[in-house]
């Protein structure tokens, strides 16, 4: 299994160095692509839980949520998402076997990956030093996290963190991903304040190391609720090892767009 894991993983970071060494198009290609496969993935959770998202829908609003923020740069986000709820609720009049818990499923699969996946479009966009900066950042904290909190969990791992939701992980589990992810989000700002000569305060880099440790985890355990809610193990099986797309992601679901708050509101600002 963990030959498994590691040889998934040596493939994605493989595909990621290509699409980041590419960018342009093909980057918020592949954003929108992981988008609807993770929109997928959660829908057919769901649908195992006796629900009937509309996809079809939801697929579009989602493609044309990515498309518009490329073509426009994010100007008309929020009256789009507005829209797209309206006419999402309206459905509930011109299909009355639909019932409003398949529209409320559909509305999270747009936001839950596909909404929440463009902030890393939006980091590039807000750039410090290098396009990439931001994301890298979120990366290395979500990876770290994950990385240090499942060998700490193996080797210390004793009392149990969250057990209605997840049995496996372990208070020490979760408290060696927190270092980790606080440990490499320092080294690597320490490297990029060196490569680039830049004059990045270290405290940033602390908070970021600790907002990703913690977030991470948060978002590790929710996407653990939902499959235990639909009585899944896995998402998908498109990464052996792994399983799905957003059983890879769902940790950096919620560490992109806490990073990115952190940068504008702080960092940047």
């Amino acid at each position: 299994m963990l030959a498994k894991r590691v040889a998934s993983a040596v493939v994605a970071i493989i595909l990621l160095i290509v699409v980041l060494w590419i960018g342009g198009w093909v980057f918020d290609l592949a954003v929108l692509t992981l988008s609807l496969i993770g929109m997928r993935e959660i829908y057919r959770a769901f649908e195992n839980n006796g629900n009937h998202p509309q996809k079809t829908a939801g697929y579009l609003i989602a493609a044309l949520f990515h498309i518009q923020h490329y073509l426009f740069s994010g100007s008309y986000d929020f009256f789009f998402i507005m829209t797209a709820v309206v006419f999402l609720l309206s459905v509930l009049i011109w299909k009355t076997n639909v019932r409003p818990v398949d529209i409320a499923v559909t509305i999270l699969g747009v936001f839950y990956p596909g909404i929440l996946l463009t902030t890393a479009a939006m980091m590039r966009k807000a750039a410090i030093v290098h396009p990439y900066y931001l994301l890298i950042m979120s990366l290395t904290a979500t990876y770290s996290t994950d990385t240090c909190a499942y060998f700490t969990g193996r080797l210390f791992g004793r009392r149990k963190l969250c057990p209605a939701v997840s049995p496996k992980k372990t208070v020490e589990g979760s408290i060696g991903g927190l270092i980790g992810s606080f440990i490499f989000i320092l080294m690597l700002g320490f490297i990029l304040n060196w490569v680039y000569n830049t004059h990045v305060h270290p405290i940033h880099f602390v908070f970021i190391g600790l907002l990703g440790g913690i977030f991470s985890q948060i978002g590790d355990l929710t996407a653990s609720a939902i499959k235990r809610c639909c009585g899944l193990k896995d998402f998908g099986n498109i990464m052996p090892g792994h399983g799905g797309i957003l059983d890879r992601i769902d940790s950096l679901l919620f560490v992109l767009p806490i990073i990115y708050v952190y940068s504008q509101l702080v960092l940047v600002g």
